[in-house]
C-alpha cells in the first residue's frame, strides 16, 4: 500500500543528506546548510532523515534496493554524530534561526535519533550523555499551542528510556502524558493553535500511536480511539483531507497512526488507509505535492514506520466513512459540521468564519472561502481566520457565524529584519519564540469591518448568506484557498488552488448582502448581490 510512494520519494530524501565521509558536514540533513551555504547553520528537525534510512535499511519490502547496504547503515548513523555535534548546551536544538532552543526539532530529532541507535544496535556512551542531556530538557520543557510537539517529546522520552533506563525519564513522562490527555477535547481532537487540524492531528495520532506500540501503556487506547472518531468526518471521497476549515490549514496526512489503529482492529482506521493511501501515479495524489523539506521531517519515516507494521496479503474487514452514508454531525467545541446526503458531502468551518466545500461523486465541485479587504501595503482583513470571538450558532443544518475581520500583516524577510533576529536571539535566546508566534503566526487584531454569514443546506441546494458592513468604504474581495495564516506545513499545492471557488471584487463599499446558492443536481451556482 505505501512502497511505491516511498520508493519514489526516498531520491528526494537522500539527496538532503551529506553522504561525503571525508566532509566537515558528514550526517547533515540539511542541505541548504552544508550544499548550498544558503543558511550558516542547520535546521536540526531535518536530522529525523536518519531514521528513514535506518528503516530502509533494516526492512526487506518490495523494490526495496537499500534493504541491508552497508552504506545505508553508515549514513543513518553519520546522522546521529552529526545531530550530537550541533546539540547547544542546555540538550536543545535549533530549527528556524540561531540560538532558537526550538521545542520541535528538539522533540521530533530525539525520537528519530533515540531510533536510529536502538535499531542499529549502537554503542557508544557519548552518545547516551547526548540522549539523557535532551531528554532532560524535554522533561523540563511543555509545548502549550502545538500539541503534536508536546505529544513528540512524549514518544521521544519513552524512546530514550528505552536506552537509558533510568525512572526521572519515565516520571517526566507520565506528567506530560497525564496533561495532555486530560487536555484532548471532548470531541477527540488535540489542540493546535486554538482549534481542531487535520494535519496536525495525523501527527498527534503518529505520535501517541507510536508510544502505545513501543510501550503498550492502555492509557491511551481510548483516546487513540477518539482520535479517528473525529477525523474520520474529514476524510474527502476524492481521497484528500484537511484544507482550510481547519485550525492551521494543513492537507497531508501521516500514515502510521492509523496503521497502528488497523492492526489493533480499528475498523474505521482501516477504512481510512484504504481511501487515503491507495496511491497511483496516473492521478494526481494529496501527498505530491508536500515540499522536500516534510519528506525529510516527519513524513517518509512515517510511511516506513507502517511498512514495517503491515503485514503481506492482509486483508482486513473495513467500515464506512462519514462521506459514504448519509449523516450530519456538529463539533462545537471545533466550529466543524460534517453533513452528507445521497452522496453529496459538505464540510463547513465556522470557526474559520464559515469556509466551506462540497464534494459530489468523488469530485470537489463547490468551495468558498470567505472574503478578504486589502487596508494598506501588507495589510489584509480576512472572514476565514481561526477565532474564539466568533458567535457561531448551528441548528438543523443551518449555520450562522458572527464576527469582525481580523487583520493580518504580512511579513517579509529583510537584511534588518533577520540581522536583527540573530543580535535579539543572541540575548534572549528562545525566550523570544512567544513574541515570535504573536507576530507571525497568532495574529488577533480585529477590525471594525463586521460580517455575518449564514449557510442553509437544503435538500437540492446549498444557501449562502452574508452580510458585511464597514464605516469606511472598502474593496471587498471573495477570498481564495490561500491562508493568511503562517503554518510551515501548509500552502502546498492543492488542486482547489485552481478549483471552482469565485474570485469576484465589489468597489466602494459599506455594506453589502450577498446571496449564493449552489444548486448540487446541475452543479451551478446563482449569485444575488444588494449594495
Amino acid at each position: 500500500m505505501y512502497s511505491e510512494y516511498v520508493l519514489k520519494m526516498v531520491p528526494k530524501v537522500l539527496t538532503q543528506v551529506d553522504r561525503d565521509k571525508h566532509s566537515k558536514n558528514y550526517g547533515d540533513c540539511d542541505r541548504n546548510h552544508w550544499h548550498l551555504k544558503t543558511r550558516d547553520f542547520s535546521s536540526a528537525i531535518l536530522q529525523q532523515t536518519g531514521l528513514t534510512i535506518a528503516l530502509l535499511y533494516a526492512i526487506d519490502f518490495p523494490g526495496n534496493v537499500f534493504y541491508r547496504k552497508d552504506v545505508m547503515r553508515e549514513w543513518a548513523i553519520g546522522t546521529v554524530y552529526y545531530w550530537k555535534k550541533i546539540q547547544l548546551k542546555d540538550g536543545s536544538f535549533n530549527e528556524y534561526y540561531p540560538n532558537e532552543h526550538g521545542f520541535p526539532p528538539t522533540a521530533f530529532s530525539l525520537y528519530a535519533m533515540c531510533e536510529v541507535y536502538r535499531r542499529l544496535e549502537m554503542k557508544d556512551d557519548m552518545i547516551l550523555n547526548a540522549f539523557r542531556k535532551t531528554s532532560k530538557y524535554l522533561v523540563n520543557h511543555v509545548e502549550e499551542k502545538a500539541y503534536n510537539q508536546e505529544l513528540a517529546s512524549i514518544t521521544a522520552l519513552y524512546s530514550a528510556y528505552t536506552l537509558l533506563h533510568e525512572d526521572w525519564i519515565l516520571q517526566g513522562l507520565n506528567k506530560k502524558l497525564e496533561r495532555i490527555l486530560e487536555l484532548q477535547s471532548s470531541e477527540g481532537w488535540f489542540p493546535e493553535y486554538g482549534g481542531a487540524d487535520i494535519g496536525y492531528l495525523s501527527v498527534s495520532l503518529d505520535m501517541l500511536a507510536e508510544y502505545y506500540w513501543i510501550s503498550k501503556d492502555e492509557r491511551v487506547l481510548e483516546p487513540l480511539n477518539r482520535v479517528i472518531d473525529f477525523l474520520k468526518f474529514f476524510v474527502h471521497p476524492d481521497a484528500t483531507t484537511g484544507g482550510e476549515y481547519a485550525s492551521r490549514n494543513t492537507i497531508y496526512f501521516l500514515p502510521n497512526g492509523l496503521q497502528v489503529m488497523n492492526n489493533l482492529g480499528n475498523k474505521t482506521a482501516t477504512a481510512m488507509m484504504q481511501v487515503l493511501y491507495n496511491y497511483s501515479r496516473d492521478n494526481f495524489y494529496f501527498l505530491d505535492a508536500v515540499d522536500d523539506r516534510y519528506y525529510s521531517h516527519y513524513l517518509l519515516h512515517s510511511f516506513m514506520r507502517a511498512i514495517e507494521k503491515s503485514k503481506k496479503d492482509e486483508v482486513k474487514v473495513h467500515g464506512l466513512l462519514p462521506f459514504e452514508y448519509n449523516q450530519e454531525h456538529y463539533f462545537k467545541e471545533a466550529g466543524l459540521l460534517s453533513y452528507t446526503n445521497d452522496g453529496t458531502y459538505i464540510i463547513i468551518g465556522a470557526s474559520k468564519g464559515g469556509v466551506c466545500r462540497v464534494f459530489q461523486n468523488s469530485e470537489n465541485s463547490f468551495d468558498d472561502y470567505g472574503y478578504r479587504v486589502k487596508l494598506g501595503e501588507g495589510k489584509i482583513a480576512a472572514t476565514n481566520w481561526q477565532s474564539a470571538d466568533y458567535q457561531i450558532v448551528y441548528e438543523n443544518g443551518k449555520v450562522e457565524i458572527t464576527g469582525n475581520m481580523n487583520l493580518v500583516k504580512q511579513k517579509i524577510a529583510t537584511p534588518i529584519m533577520l540581522t536583527g533576529l540573530r543580535v535579539v536571539s543572541a540575548v534572549l535566546g528562545n525566550k523570544i519564540i512567544g513574541m515570535l508566534k504573536k507576530l507571525i503566526i497568532l495574529v488577533d487584531k480585529k477590525t471594525d469591518i463586521r460580517f455575518k454569514r449564514g449557510i442553509t443546506i437544503c435538500q437540492d441546494r446549498l444557501v449562502i448568506d452574508d452580510y458585511i458592513s464597514s464605516p469606511e468604504s472598502i474593496k471587498l474581495e471573495c477570498a481564495d484557498s490561500f491562508s493568511l495564516r503562517h503554518v510551515a506545513s501548509g500552502k502546498f499545492f492543492s488542486l482547489t488552488d485552481i478549483g471552482n471557488h469565485s474570485r469576484e471584487q465589489f468597489a466602494n463599499v459599506k455594506e453589502i448582502r450577498i446571496q449564493r446558492v449552489f444548486y448540487f443536481q446541475d452543479k451551478r451556482m446563482e449569485e444575488k448581490v444588494v449594495i
